[in-house]
């Protein structure tokens, strides 16, 4: 498995990851109209202007020579009002359900906090769907633990659903690399 830096090229890919992937976990949590209305061709042309634009950190992970893309994921700065200058956030994290349980969510994980790590984050967040059990246990497998905050409200094809938040304290910053938080 390689981990590298998305290119605007793996939009496709990145969305067709995205889309397979919310059809499978989210299933019995949001309803199966909205996740049979997701459009991989609209995914992948917001992929390619936030890629051509670099914003935010993605990177893709794939099979060698293959090229055959195993999953992706995205961080930066957290976006919560509540955050603290040296806050992270992992943004999202997707995985080929053909391809979960087999370490390429933990390697991504670890290369986009090592990364946040570098910039000068001292912790990481994540929101997460509170029904969905498997992220859950993946991510607090990853020690990530519940936040204090209560929870966020999002709707997603007519049902409310309740998002946690899950954050994970790093050990020192690595400020020998020379970035700053951004």
């Amino acid at each position: 498995m390689i981990i590298r830096a998305a290119r605007p090229g793996d939009a496709l890919r990145i969305a067709t990851v995205h889309v397979e992937a919310w059809r499978i976990a989210y299933r019995g949590i949001v309803p199966d109209h909205f996740l049979n209305s997701l459009s991989i061709e609209e995914r992948a042309a917001r992929w390619r202007k936030d890629l051509e634009a670099g914003h935010p950190l993605t990177w893709i992970a794939e099979l060698g020579d293959s090229g055959t893309k195993l999953g992706w994921i995205s961080a930066g700065a957290s976006r919560d009002e509540d955050a603290t200058p040296p806050t992270g956030e992992i943004w999202a994290v997707y995985i080929d359900p053909d391809n979960w349980g087999k370490g390429v969510g933990r390697a991504l994980c670890h290369t986009a906090e090592q990364e946040l790590r570098r910039r000068g984050f001292t912790q990481v967040t994540l929101w997460v769907l509170e029904q969905n059990e498997r992220a859950l246990r993946f991510y607090q497998s990853n020690g990530f633990v519940r936040d204090e905050c209560k929870y966020r409200l999002s709707s997603r094809g007519g049902r409310e659903l309740r998002e946690v938040r899950l954050r994970k304290q790093f050990s020192e910053p690595d400020v020998a690399a020379g970035y700053s938080v951004t």
